[in-house]
């Protein structure tokens, strides 16, 4: 088995009993790490904890309220995958700037049914919120000198996708990364466009020389880009697999 000691985000290697056997260093920076996983966790979300991490779901994604040395009550979302009576958790915060920006769109949508007149004012404060969710629907991750990380939030339009594509493509030729893990764990419903755009910038990212690896698909995403020829990119089911598997390769070098 591949330690996640290592591992460029906070990860967790937990017995039945959510006891801690092993973690990464990028946990230890996050987190004040006790002798169980549910002292990590806000009490009102130990109840999911109890409910969703345990053998009868081998694998599941699910978000979580957790403490940690900079937030008592920061968002993560979890994957838990199970093996060998143990669990392997891998923990990635879900900004809240993305909540914040969602609801003061929601609100500006509200206030700009009133009036034709504040429909003029706000529509550039409008069009700036939207523009900033597109793009932290998509943030790009350092993991290495060599490989990045983009986890996916949301439902991706091609609008969405064509802003996040920008940020990515200048990501990938200013630090010259070989390799990129697309997450699809938090993606909910991708469009006609959106699949058409997402085989646009896998086919433009490959023609750069950089290989895509796309985790986290669902049984219904999958056929969707099938079907349209978008699916190119290598894919896996894991997100601490992949990474793991790149690693491997690399130690291999």
């Amino acid at each position: 088995m591949v330690s996640g000691k290592f591992l460029p985000l906070p990860y967790f290697l937990l017995d039945e009993e959510l006891a801690i056997l092993d973690y990464s260093r990028s946990a230890s920076d996050i987190f004040l790490i006790g002798d169980n996983f549910r002292t990590l966790v806000d009490e009102e979300s130990r109840q999911k904890v109890s409910q969703y991490i345990q053998p009868d779901f081998s694998e599941i994604e699910i978000e979580l309220n957790m403490k940690t040395t900079y937030d008592p009550l920061a968002v993560f979302g979890i994957s838990a995958q199970w093996e060998d009576n143990k669990v392997h958790i891998l923990c990635v915060e879900k900004t809240k700037e993305v909540d914040n920006l969602t609801d003061q769109l929601t609100m500006l949508r509200s206030r700009l049914s009133e009036t034709d007149f504040e429909l003029l004012e706000k529509k550039e404060e409008l069009e700036v919120a939207i523009e900033r969710i597109h793009k932290l629907s998509g943030p790009f991750i350092p993991l290495y000198a060599e490989a990045g990380l983009v986890p996916l939030f949301g439902d991706l339009q091609a609008d969405k996708l064509q802003v996040i594509e920008e940020n990515i493509l200048y990501r990938i030729d200013e630090g010259d990364y070989e390799q990129v893990f697309f997450d699809f764990h938090a993606v909910g419903e991708i469009t006609d466009d959106g699949e058409k755009q997402l085989g646009q910038l896998f086919e433009t990212i490959q023609l750069i020389g950089t290989k895509t690896i796309i985790v986290g698909l669902s049984p219904s995403q999958v056929r969707g880009l099938k079907s349209k020829g978008t699916l190119k990119a290598a894919s896996m089911t894991s997100l601490k697999q992949a990474i793991s598997e790149y690693i491997i390769k690399q130690n291999h070098k």
